[in-house]
């Protein structure tokens, strides 16, 4: 069953491979054919699939690719992060939001299990530019504000991971009628030890492939496959001593970057590509499971729609309270929180990690309803908010200036 998932999930690839840019004239978007098409197979039989995907390779699978793709986010974060008060901010208000996602969570959803609020909230809170990746390319929104939101999502990601697998551990031991609190101090050495690996290799791949490149040892293709190996290598140095993995690909990325210096031909490209890869056999995924599932409360829809509004505006707005951004663009930033491959990710993980657990369904639903809106409701929201905000942005903004 495994590989015939695997090949149906290709075929699809392929084929959208052969039509992307004749779809896309009509704004279809990459995550929105991979969901059409996923939901056309999980219509035909559901339970192959699901039988695939629930199993121990496949949680292996989910794990490595949520290395690569927190690693590659790390590479992404420019160097003026530090002197961006308007990311600072941001981070702010996205630890505030799964705070108050945790919280509301309780009445809304009903639940009294604060490692699984935990465990819902930071799969519905980290942002992902991928379905409303015109944002990057508009004009019309201001430089500055494209550069936070940019930023915020690579940063957050990496943010809720060890959060993630702390409510994940926190859970495990609920379960198990140990002290759920006990997971804390696990999760605590797990980060230092994934800061011992994570750094020192970060350093070295960066330093050792620069002096490579400037010396002529190397080419650009042999570059590609090593600095691909770099959040493979730490992750499984991470998981080998009892660390966290996830932690440690993504302070990689971040010493990485940091360190290399002019390493030509696009060495990132190749980890790029293999994000994108992976990222299409996800959104494939979700739509298989979006027609197959019967987990859809109406709570849980509630949960998700509070998710994509209350829960990352108003935070967003208190956090810019003061800053130097001018109202137009602190309402783009407060409407525009796309969510995609790392609720999916997230929402995979602990759907494996929970086994048989009656909550799958909980987590399974939330994950749906959040990425499946979110396509819907930022993939068509982002132009409008670029029109309509986006030119006032940038008059308040030269104002402010003169």
């Amino acid at each position: 069953m495994m590989f015939l998932a695997i090949a149906v999930t290709m075929a699809i690839v392929l084929a959208w491979a052969c039509v992307s840019r004749v779809f896309t004239r009509w704004s279809v978007t990459e995550p929105v054919a991979m969901i059409v098409a996923g939901a056309a197979v999980g219509l035909t039989d559901d339970e192959w699939l699901l039988a695939s995907i629930d199993t121990s390779t496949a949680l292996r699978v989910v794990e490595f690719g949520l290395a690569l793709f927190l690693f590659s986010d790390a590479t992404e974060i420019r160097e003026r992060v530090a002197r961006n008060t308007g990311v600072t901010r941001m981070l702010v208000a996205f630890v505030a939001g799964i705070c108050l996602a945790t919280v509301v969570g309780k009445f809304v959803l009903n639940l009294d299990s604060w490692p699984l609020l935990l465990i819902v909230a930071c799969i519905v809170m980290p942002t992902d530019l991928l379905p409303a990746q015109s944002i990057l390319r508009d004009s019309r929104i201001t430089r500055r504000v494209r550069d936070t939101l940019n930023i915020e999502s690579g940063l957050n990601d990496g943010l809720v991971a060890p959060i993630m697998l702390f409510a994940l551990e926190a859970y495990r031991r609920a379960i198990d009628s140990e002290d759920a609190w006990g997971a804390l101090g696990h999760a605590l050495a797990a980060v230092a030890k994934a800061v011992l690996v994570g750094v020192p290799i970060g350093v070295a791949a960066g330093v050792g492939l620069s002096a490579a490149a400037a010396r002529g040892w190397t080419d650009p293709r042999t570059v590609r496959c090593g600095i691909l190996a770099i959040p493979v290598l730490t992750f499984a140095m991470g998981v080998a001593i009892d660390g966290n993995g996830f932690v440690a690909a993504f302070l990689a990325g971040i010493a990485f970057r940091a360190t290399h210096r002019d390493i030509p031909g696009e060495p990132l490209e190749l980890t790029e590509r293999l994000g994108q890869f992976l990222g299409l056999g996800l959104w494939f995924i979700v739509g298989a499971i979006a027609v197959a599932s019967p987990w859809l409360h109406w709570t849980v829809v509630v949960y998700g729609l509070l998710a994509l509004t209350v829960f990352r505006m108003v935070p967003t707005w208190i956090a810019l309270i003061g800053s130097r951004f001018t109202r137009s663009e602190r309402v783009i930033l407060c409407s525009l929180g796309p969510r995609g491959v790392a609720s999916i990710v997230f929402g995979l993980l602990a759907m494996n990690s929970m086994a048989d657990s009656p909550d799958t369904e909980l987590v399974v639903g939330a994950t749906l309803v959040v990425v499946c809106s979110s396509i819907l409701l930022h993939g068509i929201g982002a132009p409008v908010v670029a029109a309509r905000l986006g030119g006032a942005g940038r008059t308040e903004a030269a104002g402010e200036a003169v």
